[in-house]
């Protein structure tokens, strides 16, 4: 059983301004520091994937806890160079409520959304009569 009820996304994006030899400098630097960072906060499963100008990172933690993504914003943001931008997504297993961070150097940024236990008003609905068709939507009066 799966004793991990959190995890991180994160996604750091390169500005064109970066030349091909700064974007890796910075990319293996970053994937290092901030590896040691989330090992520190007690992230598991960690998975780097670069990505053209981006390099984008997954991570579990045992439990949600908003201190710990806060302080991890707090120093990826001291991390990271000019140059570079990054996004991170916190998501409880129990899909409580997401936690965003909007990251660049030396500022961090942070959203709270809730995930609606219902659809929201308006929503297209898709109808399947059996696991064999194909769902058609429902048209809406």
């Amino acid at each position: 059983m799966d004793k991990n009820r959190s995890e991180l996304f994160g996604h750091l994006a390169y500005d064109d301004s970066l030349t091909y030899e700064l974007l890796l400098q910075a990319e293996e630097e970053l994937t290092s520091r901030i590896g040691d960072l989330l090992l520190r906060a007690g992230a598991a499963h960690l998975d780097f994937t670069p990505l053209g100008d981006a390099l984008m990172f997954q991570c579990a933690f045992e439990r949600h806890r908003l201190y710990i993504y806060r302080k991890i914003a707090l120093e990826m943001a001291s991390l990271l160079p000019e140059g570079v931008q990054g996004r991170l997504l916190c998501v409880d297993k129990t899909l409580g409520p997401l936690h965003v961070y909007w990251l660049r150097k030396n500022v961090w940024q942070e959203e709270e959304r809730p995930v609606p236990g219902e659809p929201p008003r308006g929503l297209r609905q898709w109808h399947c009569v059996s696991a064999a068709n194909a769902c058609e939507p429902v048209t809406q009066d």
